[in-house]
């Protein structure tokens, strides 16, 4: 359990939410026919980074090869309008033993290995006020 609670606190870090930002921004916000990914890694010191994979084909990211050390999670975007994670998604989560995290610009919502499916985020489009996200 508090494995699961470290994970957690990870996933939500301001560092994370910058990830998940960038990425949904390569991806055009999911407005683009193409997923991007990347695997979600703790570093010795705690900092989080990323290792973006490769693109992918026109409409699904994939990687092949092994999981690097010191991962966490694997990140993805959606499409505009495919928000939660898919049936894939939650196969996949449970097969590595790792939440397989789904960014877009409704949110981040992350599907465990234990099956369920948890909201890390909302929106990550910056507001109309002109306030936009930090991070680093």
């Amino acid at each position: 359990m508090l494995l699961g609670v470290l994970l957690f606190s990870d996933l939500t870090r301001p560092q994370a939410t910058f990830w998940y930002a960038s990425l949904l921004a390569e991806s055009g916000y999911g407005r683009l026919p193409r997923e991007r990914a990347a695997f979600l890694i703790r570093e010795a010191d705690g900092t989080l980074t990323v290792e973006i994979w490769a693109h992918g084909s026109r409409r699904h990211a994939t990687f092949r090869g092994a999981v690097p050390f010191g991962t966490i999670a694997i990140l993805h975007t959606h499409p505009h309008g495919d928000e939660r994670p898919s049936a894939q998604d939650r196969d996949e989560a449970a097969r590595l033993r790792l939440p397989v995290v789904v960014i877009t610009t409704g949110g981040v919502v992350a599907a465990m290995p234990d099956g369920t499916d948890v909201v890390l985020t909302s929106s990550l489009l910056p507001s109309s006020r002109g306030e936009g996200a930090e991070g680093g």
